[in-house]
């Protein structure tokens, strides 16, 4: 691919998530939306449907249904997250096989979580965490495009006509787990990777979560189009083309 064409789609993600005329405020714009296939040793498990708009604020909706034959669940989450990058929100809910809620917010200049189990009292946990912590919450891989145009933000620039990107470290919080976590993750360069039935030439990323490999392989506007944990033989797979960013226009 040339580096041309790289930067502009840089450009045009850059200007979607974060260049807004200041005074007036835009409807949403969808910056990507679509759904995931999620493959556990080649077999397909279930469906993330997911849709990422920017309203000035950046706000992700996902919806996870999982049936592996012996059990079945449903999950939706929604978050919130600043042009600076600090969460604003986020929200997750269980409806199936039990109905639990978690809301993770700011207090002061800290996170809080709210939980919400089936079966006991609220529950408050602090963390001492900065609100631009990136939320990877389990199951939710809509989030981890969320972290590719982080990425792309604090780990690219210009230089001599070219794009550099080096590999960047993140503060983590997994809601679900109750854990702050680390995140690495680096561009390696491109690939030719097979995508249902046919072979594209993808970025390959490189993500590590505190020793847990992760592979995305992102195309020309650095949408994840297939992601993969080797270790757990799990691969997740857009099933839709994914949707060109709509510029802001002043």
């Amino acid at each position: 691919m040339k580096t041309a064409m790289i930067f502009l789609s840089v450009l045009a993600l850059s200007w979607a998530l974060c260049a807004q005329p200041k005074g007036k405020k835009e409807s949403g714009k969808v910056v990507d939306a679509g759904t995931f296939g999620i493959f556990v040793n080649g077999k397909r498990i279930g469906t993330e449907t997911f849709r990422i708009e920017d309203r000035g604020t950046i706000i992700t909706n996902s919806q996870i249904k999982v049936d592996d034959g012996n059990q079945k669940a449903e999950q939706t989450s929604e978050m919130q997250v600043t042009q600076k990058g600090e969460l604003r929100l986020y929200s997750w809910k269980s409806l199936v096989p039990n109905k639990e809620e978690s809301v993770v917010e700011p207090k002061d200049e800290f996170l809080i979580q709210h939980v919400m189990p089936s079966d006991s009292k609220k529950q408050d946990i602090p963390y001492i965490l900065p609100l631009t912590t990136v939320v990877l919450d389990d199951n939710f891989f809509a989030h981890r495009q969320l972290l590719v145009y982080r990425y792309l933000q604090t780990g690219c620039q210009l230089r001599n006509e070219h794009l550099e990107c080096s590999p960047s470290h993140f503060g983590v919080l997994v809601p679900r787990q109750h854990v702050a976590a680390s995140a690495n993750m680096e561009l390696v360069g491109n690939e030719k990777t097979k995508v249902r039935s046919a072979e594209l030439d993808l970025n390959k990323i490189k993500l590590d979560t505190d020793g847990v490999q992760w592979v995305l392989w992102v195309d020309d506007q650095y949408k994840v189009v297939k992601m993969s944990i080797p270790a757990g033989n799990v691969e997740v797979v857009r099933d839709t083309e994914p949707q060109p960013a709509q510029r802001a226009h002043p």
